[in-house]
């Protein structure tokens, strides 16, 4: 029990510390989940030894749930900062990285995995399945605050949030086939996935997200009709939507992030436009506070050992996924999407790696009962956190003076063409 508390002391503090310096943050290279990872590490069994996780009990679970809950409300701060009359416009690239795009970051992924350390297929196609979503949780750092707002144009942070939180619903499938198909046999398992997982996991938890959010902006503007609500209130009622939507979902067998999703859909599309820009904002502030804690726990939990055992293959993999998975990917569909090449560039990069794979690979290593998914997976969290979380602010920068010059590009060349 002490253990416990000390552990939620040190996330509090984790919080209460980078939100007193995050002026600061902003002028250095570093994200938040980078520093709230290297706390972990500096504080666990590798550091400090403040953090020892084998007194948790059954630590993975631990971080399997926390991880679950920050999903869910991560998935919903990313559907009210969706602004809804924007989508029919931006089809055509969301459902090319939601469709073709999450299949080929998948074969990419699995591919790699096969190759490095020479798993069975189904195996690898797991593995590959954990890494493939891009995270809503390290995403939002790239594409929310007054930097990124006032550099990324509105549809790039559009695209890229609604992608980072509908793709982490969608990658359940990914996941559960192989699973399935692991642990049932290929006639058990490939039955189950038709008869359950897909409309029990998937349409259900849609059905289900959707009718609570629907329900819940309904009565939101009830009551701001009738004088009950006061602005205060939006706060707690985004996020206990967000924990209604994952625990409903949950106690009848479906994908409690699909389903907080949903929600948070629905309940855009429903409520007023002056809720759902305050929304945004709390629902951020929120985020954060259970982000940080989940990275804080990941860094204590590091396998150093199993990623030693593993030798230069494991390096090798996590880099080669960050080169080639959503790179590659880009590269073969940006001539499709309709957007600029700067833009294609910019999402080639920045699909980071994080708290969805975290979820995914300990629930593969909770049917697998195989330790690899999470050693081989927790290696490209930490390399994406890394990387992304150092070449985040750099990147919109870039970014931001590539846009200058072509505007300044474009202009020149219609002052020619007026004179």
């Amino acid at each position: 029990m002490q253990q416990l508390y000390l552990t939620m002391a040190l996330a509090a503090l984790t919080v209460m510390g980078l939100g007193l310096t995050s002026g600061l943050l902003q002028k250095l290279p570093l994200s938040r989940p980078l520093l709230a990872l290297a706390i972990g590490v500096a504080a666990g069994p590798v550091g400090l030894g403040l953090i020892r996780p084998e007194n948790w009990g059954d630590p993975h679970l631990v971080l399997k749930e926390a991880a679950r809950v920050t999903l869910a409300i991560s998935v919903m701060g990313v559907a009210l900062r969706i602004p809804a009359q924007d989508l029919p416009r931006l089809r055509r690239p969301l459902l090319l990285l939601l469709g073709p795009g999450l299949l080929l970051m998948w074969a990419v992924s699995s591919g790699l995995a096969w190759l490095a350390f020479g798993l069975a297929p189904l195996m690898a196609l797991a593995v590959g399945a954990a890494i493939t979503p891009t995270d809503p949780v390290v995403a939002a750092s790239i594409v929310t605050g007054h930097v990124a707002k006032s550099t990324l144009p509105r549809d790039t942070r559009t695209i890229l949030s609604t992608e980072s939180g509908a793709n982490d619903g969608l990658a359940y499938l990914l996941v559960l086939l192989p699973l399935l198909l692991l642990t049932e046999g290929t006639k058990a398992g490939l039955g189950r996935f038709l008869s359950h997982t897909i409309p029990v996991g998937v349409l259900l938890a849609v059905a289900i997200g959707a009718a609570l959010g629907g329900a819940a902006a309904i009565i939101l503007r009830v009551g701001d009709r009738r004088g009950w609500v006061a602005e205060s209130s939006i706060l707690g009622m985004t996020v206990a939507l967000s924990l209604l939507a994952v625990s409903a979902a949950r106690a009848v067998g479906s994908d409690g992030i699909l389903a907080s999703f949903a929600a948070g859909i629905a309940f855009n599309a429903l409520v007023d436009r002056k809720a759902e820009m305050e929304d945004e904002n709390v629902q951020e502030a929120v985020s954060k506070l259970f982000t940080l804690p989940v990275f804080v726990l990941t860094g204590a939990l590091l396998p150093w050992s199993a990623w030693t055992a593993q030798g230069w293959a494991l390096g090798l993999f996590a880099l080669a996924v960050l080169a080639l998975r959503r790179p590659l990917t880009l590269l073969m569909l940006a001539p499709f999407m309709g957007v600029k090449r700067r833009d294609a560039v910019f999402f080639g990069w920045f699909g980071p790696v994080g708290v969805a794979a975290i979820y995914y690979a300990l629930h593969a290593q909770e049917m697998l009962h195989d330790p690899r998914t999470w050693t081989i997976t927790s290696a490209a969290v930490t390399a994406s956190v890394v990387l992304h979380g150092m070449s985040a602010s750099i990147g919109v920068s870039i970014y931001g003076r590539l846009a200058e010059n072509s505007s300044d590009e474009e202009h020149s060349r219609q002052e020619v063409g007026s004179v």
